[in-house]
This record gives C-alpha cells, sequence and structure tokens, in this order.
C-alpha cells in the first residue's frame, strides 16, 4: 500500500501536542532537547511501513521508494529521537524496547495529520469533498464496483476513493494499523473497537447445472442442500462460511466428492457449476451473469441472506465522507435496498466468519 506522504513539518501544526507527549516520557531525564523536534511525516510513514511489513525492503517497495532512500529517513528519525527505533539483527525486523513505546503514538500522529486533507477543503455548492481509503471484500468488489463508480461520479464528482480488495480478517487488520478508512464486508462482526453501519440484506440462491435435482424446484428447501455436493470458495473469505452455515442446517461435514477445489473466485465456482455440475451458494448481485447451462433457483422463506454494511474505526472527522459514500452504494442497489429491510421481507441471517484479533 502506498505510504507516500506529503512532507509536512510536525513543528509547525502540532508541536503542543508532542511536546506534551514527549514530556510524559521523558520528564525524568536531563536531556530535554527531544523536546523540541525535528522530523516529518514521510519519516514516520517510513517507520509505520517497516513495522509492518518486518523487513527495510518491502516497506521501500510500500512506500514508492528506495530502500537506501528509506534507511536513511530512518536513521534521520532516531538521531531526531535520540534512540534506536528497530533492531535490525532480527528477521523479521522488531522494533526496539525504547521504541515500543512511541509506535502507537507516531500512528496517532500520522492519523491526525491526514485530518486536515479532509477538513481543509469543506467543498463546494455542499459536495462533500476528500478521499477515503476503502478496502472491500472479494465477493462484494466485481458485483458493486460497476454500479457505484457511475453513481459516485454523478453524486458526488469531488469525493475520491482509493479501492483495495481484501478478505475481511485483512480489512479488520488494515483498519486497526490505520491503513484503511472504512471497509466495506458482510457484518457483524462484533470487533473491539471497530463501528458497524449496516446498509442493506443481499439474499441467497442456489446456483445449479439444469440438470441437477434442484433445478427442477421453484423453491428451495434447507433439508434439499447436500453438503457433499457444493462447491465452496477457501478458507479466508466470510462467504465460505455463511454457505456452511445454511448448508449444516440440517446436516453436518464437509464436501466429499471426487475432486475436491475451493476457489478464491465466485467466478471460478460459477464457471465449475457450468461445466461440470453440483451447485453453490449465490448472493444476489453475482447471480446476474450466469452460464448458459446453469440456472438460480430461490430459497423458500426465509430468505437465508447476509447484511452487508461499512465498518471503521475512526469515524469523527470523516462523517459526510462516510455518510456520502453510503448513500452513493444504497443507489447503486435500488432492487436490494427497496426489498431487503427486515421489515418488508422474511430473512434468515447467515453465519459470520471466525476472526483472530
Amino acid at each position: 500500500m502506498n505510504c507516500k506522504l506529503r512532507e509536512i513539518d510536525l513543528n509547525f501544526f502540532i508541536i503542543d501536542f508532542i511536546d506534551h507527549f514527549f514530556a510524559a516520557i521523558y520528564c525524568d531525564r536531563k536531556d530535554f532537547s527531544l523536546l523540541r523536534l525535528n522530523f516529518s511525516l514521510t519519516q514516520l510513514e517510513y517507520a509505520l511501513a517497516v513495522h509492518r511489513h518486518g523487513h527495510f525492503g518491502k516497506a521501500a517497495k510500500a512506500c514508492l521508494v528506495t530502500q537506501p532512500t528509506l534507511s536513511m529517513q530512518i536513521q534521520k528519525l532516531e538521531e531526531a529521537l535520540g534512540l534506536i527505533l528497530f533492531d535490525r539483527s532480527k528477521k523479521p525486523v522488531l522494533l526496539t524496547n525504547e521504541g515500543q513505546p512511541l509506535f502507537e503514538q507516531m500512528k496517532a500522529i500520522v492519523h491526525e495529520a491526514k485530518k486536515l486533507d479532509t477538513l481543509r477543503d469543506p467543498g463546494r455548492s455542499g459536495d462533500v469533498s476528500g478521499e477515503l481509503s476503502l478496502g472491500i471484500i472479494p465477493t462484494i468488489a466485481p458485483y458493486l464496483l460497476p454500479k457505484l463508480f457511475p453513481v459516485m461520479a454523478k453524486m458526488h464528482p469531488s469525493l475520491r476513493l482509493r479501492i483495495f480488495e481484501m478478505q475481511t480478517q485483512g480489512i479488520v487488520e488494515a483498519l486497526h494499523d490505520d491503513e484503511i478508512n472504512v471497509g466495506l464486508l458482510a457484518t457483524p462482526l462484533k470487533v473491539a473497537k471497530i463501528q458497524e453501519r449496516s446498509l442493506y440484506w443481499e439474499p441467497f440462491s442456489v446456483l445449479c447445472k439444469k440438470d441437477h435435482a434442484l433445478s427442477k424446484l421453484k423453491k428451495v428447501k434447507y433439508s434439499e442442500l447436500r453438503v457433499d455436493d457444493v462447491w465452496l470458495l477457501e478458507d479466508g473469505h466470510c462467504l465460505r462460511h455463511q454457505v456452511l452455515d445454511v448448508c449444516s442446517r440440517r446436516q453436518s461435514g464437509v464436501p466429499n466428492r471426487k475432486y475436491h477445489f475451493e476457489g478464491g473466485s465466485l467466478e471460478t465456482l460459477k464457471s465449475l457449476v457450468n461445466s461440470y455440475g453440483g451447485y453453490t451458494l449465490l448472493p444476489f448481485l453475482a447471480t446476474e451473469t450466469l452460464g448458459k447451462n446453469t440456472v438460480v433457483v430461490p430459497f423458500e422463506r426465509p430468505f437465508p441472506a447476509r447484511r452487508i454494511g461499512l465498518v471503521f474505526r475512526r469515524q469523527h472527522h470523516m462523517s459526510a465522507l462516510l455518510n456520502s459514500l453510503a448513500e452513493a452504494i444504497l443507489a447503486s442497489v435500488p432492487d436490494l435496498t427497496n426489498k431487503s429491510s427486515l421489515g418488508s421481507i422474511s430473512v434468515l441471517p447467515v453465519g459470520r466468519t471466525s476472526l483472530r484479533i
């Protein structure tokens, strides 16, 4: 991820904040020269990247600079702080004992500085202006983004998006590390310090080949699903757990077939069903394009559905941007937002993935 940040002299806008913090750390030392610091946000970004990647070379690549440039800037940062941040003899590179108490505050300083770009330009004529970095899970991204972009361009032309396709676990970790501002995924997560905003329910249907037994049904009952005949996404995708949650309501186990495959893409599973057989469960938006040999069969009520929402860790200075993004997403999927309120359809919420936090 690009961690390049414009060079800003911290003494210019946040010196009192930093002075108080370092004064608390170094108040029992005789050397108070650290209270007048001289380093840049770019240097802090480089240090955070090294900690995140555990490797100077990988951090330099993520920051779009050469390794000597990054190493030199981190050395200058260490000289300004009067301590060594990283133990370079470790593989991966680790923070030193002296560097550890500074790490969270370095993240906070960079985050506070990034607020300026959001707050400095309120936009013209009521239009929201600014940038959001968005993490989106692979089972939403290819189906929602083509709908979202033209809506965003029309509704909020001054709102910029940097979008990264990630699995749920990666989104949560990126939020904690302030690498992204917001995630779009299946909720609820119920993770500490992560706020959630529900947007819409997305129902599931069965995708099967036209000669499959399920294709003869007008509506599918849960008891008619066979676990040993379903194609699944690989572990790490929340949709895998949701599908297993639906299929195991009457039975337990995992697929046991001659050809065992767990895919990383819904499109791969759709292709397998179209050419070979079996079945899989698809969320609504993924059913718009199908192979010529397949058919979609709806479930009987209550429909199994996943709840799609935004998740974020810090909101206060980005409320307008988050509201604009949510508004555009809802406008992109009118078929879902018009039908999927809890009061208008019968929904059976499906399970969520287990997160390692």
